[in-house]
């Protein structure tokens, strides 16, 4: 009898921890998706900011691209209002050159006449010598007969003394008309060469904001199917994460079923275990006491096998050829370096001037304008913003960078003087701040620029 005891309180005992174990491993496996169900939360909620930052991006990105075109729009306005202008100049040139022709036809004529006057008084002059300079008007009245004689020969000679004088001041007019027609000619012919130059300086500077537009819309552009391709990268991965998602929580409710399944079963169990238990222990007191202590022993043991449940607790987780372009300090000079806008390692070709204000940017030395405008990429002065680039002769040639948009106060082909202002400092193209890039190439080589200053 105290066998059969034995043997029913193994068997619960056995019972108890067949039990536990199956629900340990189900509550493992519970933790570990709603681990990793946390997870994808987290990562669904990265992914949706980065999609609202690429959506927010696109939106700053339509209204850059909007406001270039309205400035590109007004841009293009302005120059065809400068290409009217340009004409209207060019037909007021072409008049005023019809004027000149006529004047110059004028001047001819009063040269004409300046050099027969200049003739005749020359004649008269050689006459008065002749006949005894001045004494010979003199002569005429004293060899007057009586007065009625001396008054018509005083007429005579008042008449002489007025032609020589009519001759002479005629002369003076007309020289004075000539000088005056000359100067009118010269300088208003001036005044429309410099008119027209600045109208052409003006439509550079038009032009080169054109181009500087041009650039900024490609380069929205570019950056708009940037940021749409990362969008629809980041959608697909949140295409991904959304199947993966629901996988998890498929697999969540699949192990929470079998979880359930097994405590019924366990439940189940433990209830015959402990039916079993009860009829044995009767069965045992019928036969006397010791039974009953044996039964009671396994029956204290059986009870004090713990309950299972399910762990499901979720986790937490100075002096050179050339004068110095402009004022201000050098902040970079011609060197090896990192360049402050790309990071990258660079030979710097020039020097770096930097100054705060309105600051006028001179040509170095005398030479020809070979370009005046906006850097664009593909120009060969990418990144140099509004620039421009001097010819001085005896293979020596400056260039001036990151000028001021619309400050261009040359165009190419133009002749320009040591000292004179070709722009305004500015930050334009790859530039972090207001300063003058200035370089000095000798046979198309860049060269430090300072033994020159």
């Amino acid at each position: 009898m105290r066998k059969r005891k034995w043997i029913s309180s193994v068997v619960i005992l056995a019972s108890a921890v067949v039990l536990s174990h199956p629900l340990q491993i189900l509550a493992e496996s519970t933790s570990e998706l709603e681990k990793r169900q946390n997870e994808l939360n987290q990562e669904r909620s990265k992914l949706n900011q980065s999609i609202e930052s690429k959506n927010s991006e696109m939106e700053n990105i339509g209204m850059e691209q909007q406001n270039a075109a309205a400035q590109l729009e007004s841009l293009l306005k302005s120059i065809e209002e400068t290409d009217d202008k340009l004409k209207e100049q060019q037909s007021q040139v072409d008049s005023e050159n019809a004027k000149i022709e006529k004047l110059q036809k004028e001047i001819t004529d009063l040269k004409e006449q300046i050099q027969k006057r200049q003739e005749i008084l020359k004649e008269r002059a050689r006459a008065i010598q002749k006949n005894g300079n001045a004494q010979s008007y003199l002569n005429i009245l004293l060899e007057s007969q009586d007065f009625g004689d001396l008054i018509e020969r005083v007429n005579v000679v008042s008449v002489l003394v007025n032609a020589d004088q009519d001759i002479i001041k005629q002369q003076k007019d007309d020289q004075d008309l000539l000088n005056q027609k000359e100067t009118t000619s010269q300088k208003k012919l001036t005044e429309l060469k410099l008119l027209a130059s600045e109208i052409e300086v003006s439509k550079n500077n038009l032009e080169s904001q054109k181009a500087e537009k041009n650039d900024l819309i490609l380069a929205l552009a570019e950056k708009e199917n940037k940021t749409a391709s990362e969008k629809s990268l980041l959608e697909k991965q949140q295409g991904s994460l959304s199947a993966e998602e629901k996988q998890v929580a498929a697999n969540i409710q699949q192990v929470k079923a079998e979880e359930a399944r097994k405590q019924q079963e366990a439940a189940a169990r433990e209830e015959a275990a402990r039916r079993a238990a009860v009829a044995s222990a009767s069965e045992g007191a019928k036969g006397g006491g010791t039974e009953e202590a044996g039964s009671t022993s396994a029956t204290s043991v059986a009870n004090s096998t713990p309950n299972p449940s399910p762990a499901a607790s979720k986790p937490s987780s100075n002096g050179g050829m050339f004068i110095k372009p402009a004022a201000g300090i050098l902040t970079s000079g011609f060197s090896d370096r990192t360049n402050p806008v790309t990071g990258e390692h660079e030979s710097h070709k020039g020097q770096d001037i930097a100054a705060g204000g309105t600051v006028t940017v001179s040509a170095a030395a005398d030479g020809t304008v070979i370009f005046a405008g906006y850097g664009a990429p593909g120009s060969g002065f990418g990144g140099y913003g509004y620039v421009v680039k001097i010819d001085h002769g005896n293979g020596y040639q400056t260039l001036y960078g990151h000028m001021r948009a619309g400050s261009l106060k040359v165009v190419a082909g133009q002749r320009v003087m040591q000292g004179q202002a070709i722009g305004i400092m500015g930050s334009t193209g790859q530039s972090t701040g207001q300063h003058l890039h200035f370089e000095i190439h000798k046979n198309g080589v860049p060269v430090d620029p300072a033994p020159y200053l």
